[in-house]
């Protein structure tokens, strides 16, 4: 993924959230961008969000994989509409704490599906449930994206751990990821506090 592409998607990302938008996924893999009006028992109503004056549209329950909120909570669906259920990863993102570039966030993504996962701050971490299962290509950055990729094959209610830090090389600030034993990640997620949103302003 290019640097401009993944800066575009940081962009738009950034925007769309500014603008109360929400992400529904299907059962099927589509993401619809919407507003979501009401969650009742069976169905979600909702308005497409590049047409917010058009009609309401509805979507069965068993239809909807997941519903991510513009405010970064989720509900996630059976295929009979219930409650919340295992079948994600669960990822854990964390930044030791620094006074080196304490104030810029480490820009976490993916290659495929082409998206920022975190925008994460100095001394926190982050857990979210991930849905898209299988091996997956992430990048990061701080000012710009590096060129290195790291490979994760990610599986159904498996736990990661990645770590995420700030280098300088030379004139340039680069971030790099680093995937985590859970007992040095939880030896090191100790003294670092949460951060709620993946997307921080």
């Amino acid at each position: 993924m290019s640097t401009r592409r993944f800066l575009i998607v940081l962009l738009s990302t950034t925007l769309f959230t500014s603008y109360c938008q929400d992400i529904i996924t299907t059962t099927s893999g589509d993401d619809i961008l919407a507003v979501v009006t009401e969650v009742l028992p069976n169905i979600v109503k909702y308005k497409k969000y590049d047409n917010l004056e058009g009609p309401l549209y509805t979507l069965k329950k068993s239809e909807i994989f997941m519903i991510n909120y513009e405010n970064g909570s989720k509900d996630i669906f059976t295929t009979q509409g219930s409650d919340v259920i295992e079948g994600v990863a669960t990822i854990y993102f964390y930044r030791p704490k620094k006074f080196a570039n304490s104030k810029t966030k480490i820009i976490v993504g993916t290659a495929e599906p082409d998206e920022v996962v975190v925008a994460l701050k100095n001394g926190r971490w982050f857990k979210m449930d991930y849905a898209h299962l299988g091996e997956r290509l992430f990048v990061a950055g701080v000012f710009s994206i590096n060129n290195e990729m790291y490979k994760l094959d990610v599986q159904r209610d498996k736990t990661y751990y990645v770590k995420c830090t700030v280098l300088t090389k030379g004139f340039k600030v680069m971030a790099e990821l680093q995937f985590v034993d859970k007992e040095i990640a939880l030896m090191e997620m100790e003294v670092l506090k949460e951060q709620e949103d993946s997307l921080v302003d």
